[in-house]
């Protein structure tokens, strides 16, 4: 049988060939999940009613700590102390204070092309920039804890080929949403977005992660990548290996396959109230914006913050305006260091601030009413980053830029 890359992994896991629509028991190669309140803290109960007193192979299974991060109130401190009990009455691995768990995973080594994990959070998508299939199961993460197994159907896959190169001011980001615009919020309802393509080659590691966290706003269950030689040089970096490549077979079926020539692609935004609401940046351009962030599990990477420096350098953001900009976990907190990013970012205006989930769930950095604020944060939805009478956009690192030299919505190619 010709498959996809989603059936390859697929069929590893459950021992057999399988493909779209088959229903099947399936062992994760890794079982993740962090600390937030009514998930992690309450897995542990549920273990220990269960009967579960050990389990087969613990290193299977990594826990993180990125959320409610530092803690600010004594009840966000007790879901940490639980997620620390909780890993360490099963001798799961813990990383506490590394970063947003979604990258950290893939930096620490953990990750590798045909892999198969789970989590409750369908961000987990974002390891198929690896050419691996991580898949949100909220609903079943305690079977996958107490068993080390999940019942699934096996989802379709629709193919995503690029062609072409970016524009300059044009990101992953700003792709993803194009795509969006083309197919619809649902044009990969419940399917594996695969994406591949000689355009592909053309994208940073940093960009692929973006494409691929994005996924569930496509409807997608998660998405998946070919690798090459990037994805390899990276694999050697994280894992001190390297490793076969990951492609589907010729002639594999697919729901539907689109095409997207990258250097047609235009800065898109995201408006409120929806992350369907995609606009083309000339339809909101001069509109006021009162902050901006640059981070979460989407963004926050190198790239993102060379692109805001592009534009940011030699300038400075507007009165009253708040820059945020909060990298995705503590090695690039480092690298930003190291490359000179931080105080080019400190010189413009910006606050950096240590990596944490807070800031894209409206924790740190909040939101009141009318107001309204440009992000790479994961969702725009009302409340997301504070009050429900907030307004936010996601965009790209260079329209976020753009956007706060000016204090309203700005086009990034005039920038240049």
């Amino acid at each position: 049988m010709r498959q996809t890359i989603a059936e390859k992994i697929f069929s590893r896991v459950a021992g057999r060939e399988v493909s779209a629509g088959t229903e099947a028991v399936f062992s994760p190669d890794l079982i993740t999940a962090y600390d937030y309140p009514g998930y992690i803290d309450k897995y542990e109960q549920q273990m220990i009613e269960l009967g579960v007193e050990r389990v087969k192979h613990p290193e299977r299974f990594v826990l993180f700590i990125d959320h409610l991060y530092p803690a600010g109130t004594p009840k966000a401190q007790q879901v940490h102390e639980i997620t620390r009990r909780f890993a360490k009455r099963y001798g799961f691995k813990l990383h506490e204070g590394d970063g947003i768990g979604h990258q950290v995973i893939s930096e620490k080594g953990y990750i590798r092309p045909g892999m198969f994990v789970t989590h409750f959070d369908g961000h987990i998508s974002t390891i198929g920039a690896l050419g691996a299939l991580g898949i949100g199961i909220r609903n079943s993460m305690i079977e996958a804890f107490a068993t080390e197994e999940v019942a699934l159907v096996v989802p379709g896959s629709v193919r995503v080929n690029f062609t072409g190169s970016l524009q300059r001011g044009v990101t992953s980001r700003d792709v993803f949403h194009w795509i969006v615009r083309q197919i619809g919020p649902d044009g990969c309802r419940q399917a594996v977005i695969e994406y591949g393509g000689e355009g592909l080659k053309s994208m940073e590691m940093d960009e692929r992660f973006t494409l691929c966290n994005l996924a569930m706003f496509l409807g997608g269950v998660s998405a998946v990548m070919e690798t090459d030689e990037q994805t390899d040089t990276y694999l050697k970096q994280t894992t001190g290996e390297s490793h076969p490549p990951m492609a589907p077979d010729p002639g594999a079926r697919y729901e539907k396959e689109v095409t997207v020539n990258l250097s047609e692609v235009e800065p898109i935004l995201v408006a409120p109230p929806s992350p369907a609401n995609t606009i083309a940046i000339s339809e909101a351009v001069g509109t006021r914006i009162d902050s901006g962030y640059i981070g979460s599990c989407a963004s926050g990477r190198i790239k993102d913050f060379q692109q805001a420096v592009e534009i940011l350098e030699g300038r400075h953001v507007a009165e009253f305006f708040r820059l945020n900009a909060v990298p995705t976990t503590t090695r690039i907190q480092a690298q930003m260091s190291e490359l000179g990013l931080t105080p080019k970012l400190i010189a413009a205006g910006a606050q950096v601030h240590v990596s944490t989930c807070d800031f894209c769930i409206g924790q740190m950095g909040a939101l009141t009413d009318g107001e309204r604020s440009v992000s790479t944060g994961t969702l725009n939805i009302p409340g997301r980053m504070g009050s429900n009478r907030a307004e936010i956009y996601t965009a790209s690192p260079y329209t976020i830029a753009a956007t706060a030299i000016h204090g309203k919505i700005v086009d990034p190619r005039t920038m240049f």
